[in-house]
């Protein structure tokens, strides 16, 4: 009997190149491509990669000390998740991907794995006979290709005119028939990607959209699902000769990116257990929830702000990015917006994470702090009604080297994600921000650089 990847080089006999992805710990594809025979030996265990390779800086360099170059830098296989396999509607050519986790010779799971981490964690739920089910919206700039001159990312062209996008435009229908084609080209992949994008809008800044994707019980499937999107709205673009960016600030005067997750969970018959009183006060798992999550949310901040330029987007009473520990019924200035919902479709948005992040990582974090609350019952304080963050202090506004500390030094980290996943992720931000930190910019030069020639003093011609 023919197993999933014979059956499927017999249905596309043309195809010319297979990519194998998986995905490191900033999100970012990492992988081979191969011949279509390829995709038989990996469907029997004959593919193999560098474990080192999950633990990448964002440059794509193995910082040192994450135990895992210097101690012989082994393969491991890696088994193809069979319901990725599909073909590439972008590609020129007739092209497929697919998604692989990595395990040992043993069959054992790698632990650096933002997969394996997400499915330890979903294993929890399982003996809670409890199902999370989780839904991104993903926020994204379509880009000029062309960069300005000083390497900066600029606003599109609006089509049959020399200007370029100003305005914000918030839900703007005209400005999404612009990009009819790119979106099109999007909905056309994620339909054969077996990606439930539900909804497209046009978010508040020039250039700025958002897709979200279709709620269902599966988080795992989901987080693929948001990753393998996130890639087919980027090689989208580029057939329209245009970039599209989830970076967290590229633009300063303009809004951020963000990946807000919605989440409820279900029972083994289906039904939803997240439920409020007649004053709309979440009750029971669902108040343990939240209340779990607004604990919890600095441990895992790294996460949902993995770079840099991720603070910039958490700016204390800019925007709508959060930066307190707080909750509201459809307040979108606090953390967890509880949305307007009927009884089945009671729900948490959070608002935190951005959305260059890696989706496995937010949805373990996520899913983390809510059964942390489960687990310890965690009582709920008292809903923010109103501006959050002119009633709380902005705890999330930290840096990046504190947030990096705080999850390197966390109790609830190490319990859900493993003591070495956890140092190891601590390595490769600490080597990034070292690095950053080290960096000496253009601004720095156009700032200091002319008036240190002359320190600071400048003669006036008589």
């Amino acid at each position: 009997m023919k197993n999933f990847a014979e059956k499927f080089l017999d249905e596309n006999p043309d195809l010319e190149k297979v990519e194998f992805i998986y995905v490191d710990f900033n999100g970012i594809p990492r992988g081979k491509n191969a011949s279509p025979k390829t995709l038989i030996k990996a469907s029997k265990g004959g593919l193999k990669m560098p474990i080192s390779s999950y633990v990448l800086d964002v440059w794509g360099d193995n910082p040192k000390g994450t135990g895992l170059v210097m101690s012989g830098d082994g393969d491991a296989i890696c088994r193809v998740v069979e319901n990725s396999l599909a073909i590439t509607p972008w590609s020129s050519r007739k092209n497929a991907q697919c998604l692989v986790s990595m395990e040992d010779g043993d069959g054992n799971p790698i632990y650096a794995d933002p997969r394996h981490i997400l499915s330890t964690v979903l294993k929890r739920f399982e003996e809670l006979e409890l199902k999370p089910v989780i839904a991104p919206e993903m926020e994204f700039y379509l880009i000029d290709q062309k960069l300005q001159k000083n390497g900066h990312p600029q606003m599109p062209l609006i089509p049959g005119t020399n200007r370029r996008y100003e305005e914000v435009q918030l839900l703007n229908l005209n400005e999404m028939d612009d990009f009819e084609g790119f979106f099109d080209l999007v909905e056309k992949s994620a339909h054969l990607l077996g990606i439930p994008a539900e909804t497209a809008i046009k978010e508040c800044a020039p250039g700025q959209f958002e897709i979200n994707l279709l709620h269902h019980d599966d988080a795992l499937l989901m987080a693929d699902q948001a990753f393998l999107m996130k890639r087919s709205i980027k090689n989208s673009a580029k057939k329209f000769n245009l970039n599209a960016t989830f970076m967290a600030k590229p633009f300063s005067e303009h809004a951020g990116n963000g990946m807000h997750a919605h989440l409820s969970l279900v029972d083994k018959d289906g039904n939803n257990v997240f439920e409020v009183d007649k004053d709309k006060q979440p009750k029971g798992i669902f108040a343990n929830s939240i209340a779990g999550l607004l604990k919890t949310t600095p441990d895992f901040l790294s996460f949902y702000a993995p770079s840099a330029n991720s603070y910039r987007r958490l700016v204390h009473n800019a925007d709508h990015a959060p930066t307190t520990l707080s909750w509201g019924n459809e307040n979108r200035t606090s953390l967890i917006r509880l949305p307007e919902a009927s009884s089945s479709a009671t729900r948490l948005e959070f608002r935190l994470p951005s959305a260059d992040a890696n989706p496995y990582l937010v949805f373990a974090s996520i899913l983390s702090s809510v059964l942390s609350g489960i687990q310890n019952k965690d009582a709920l304080d008292k809903e923010t009604i109103g501006n959050a963050h002119a009633q709380h202090e902005p705890e999330l506004g930290i840096t990046w080297r504190e947030a990096v500390k705080k999850t390197s030094q966390s109790s609830v980290v190490k319990e859900f994600f493993g003591e070495q996943f956890q140092k190891s992720y601590q390595v490769v931000k600490e080597s990034e921000i070292n690095r950053f930190d080290s960096t000496i910019t253009d601004f720095e030069y156009n700032s200091y650089f002319a008036s240190s020639l002359t320190n600071g003093l400048y003669f006036k011609k008589r």
